[in-house]
């Protein structure tokens, strides 16, 4: 039986989230109509081409990926969330692996690898990034998204210095029951530095804003998104 202190960070609370990530992933509107449309933005043409979902959570845009003609590989910790991401993407191969530690792929075995608000859960993103370059072609791609430096350092109760890597939790309370939920928030540099270090170039950076759908919901939320920084939203390729 796996150590409870050897479990990825946020295991437990995915676990207890997974019923209501995969019930509102597709409405609530700082998903749906912030952070993913400007990750979705960022892809290049996937139409044939192998593309790991790295954390892939309960599916939502592993279905999207296979939509756009990739065949997908979907990678999470948690049991419960694979459960829902296997129902709602059932073309894509997926399979329970830890993105701190060492990769369960060849080496070249995939075209471009995609993540949703999932990095920010491993400390080490030299390791995470290595391994990231290890499993791709050589001119491979990564599509990611964060949760923004600036929101994080303002947000987090637990946050101390900006220029620091620190573990920090927030209780989130809009997917059901209240669920402390720790995370590594960590500067922009410490963003963008791993990658570059590990043999990718930055081709794109976008800051989340929202569309037109998040302003129907919720049009006071819909102020606080269009007016702040939520979300970080990057391209990298390898060079």
């Amino acid at each position: 039986m796996t150590d409870e202190s050897e479990r990825p960070l946020a295991h437990d609370a995915y676990e207890r989230l997974a019923e209501g990530y995969d019930e509102l992933g597709d409405t609530k509107p700082w998903n749906a109509y912030l952070e993913r449309p400007a990750t979705l933005s960022l892809l290049p043409d996937i139409e044939g081409a192998r593309v790991l979902d790295a954390g892939c959570g309960a599916g939502h845009l592993t279905r999207e990926l296979g939509t756009r003609g990739a065949a997908v590989v979907g990678l999470d910790a948690s049991p419960r969330m694979l459960q829902y991401a296997r129902k709602r993407a059932p073309d894509a191969d997926f399979l329970r692996a830890d993105l701190g530690s060492p990769l369960p792929f060849s080496d070249d075995s995939f075209d471009g690898i995609a993540s949703s608000l999932a990095f920010h859960y491993v400390r080490d993103w030299d390791s995470l990034f290595a391994e990231l370059r290890r499993v791709l072609t050589e001119d491979g791609w990564v599509v990611c998204s964060v949760q923004h430096p600036h929101a994080d350092f303002e947000g987090y109760d637990d946050a101390e210095n900006y220029h620091e890597i620190e573990r920090v939790s927030a209780v989130w309370e809009s997917f059901g029951e209240p669920v402390e939920v720790p995370a590594y928030r960590r500067p922009l540099s410490a963003i963008i530095e791993p990658a570059l270090t590990n043999g990718f170039g930055l081709d794109e950076l976008k800051e989340a804003t929202p569309v037109e759908e998040f302003r129907e919901i919720d049009p006071e939320a819909y102020e606080r998104a269009a007016t702040k920084p939520y979300f970080l939203c990057l391209r990298f390729r390898l060079e």
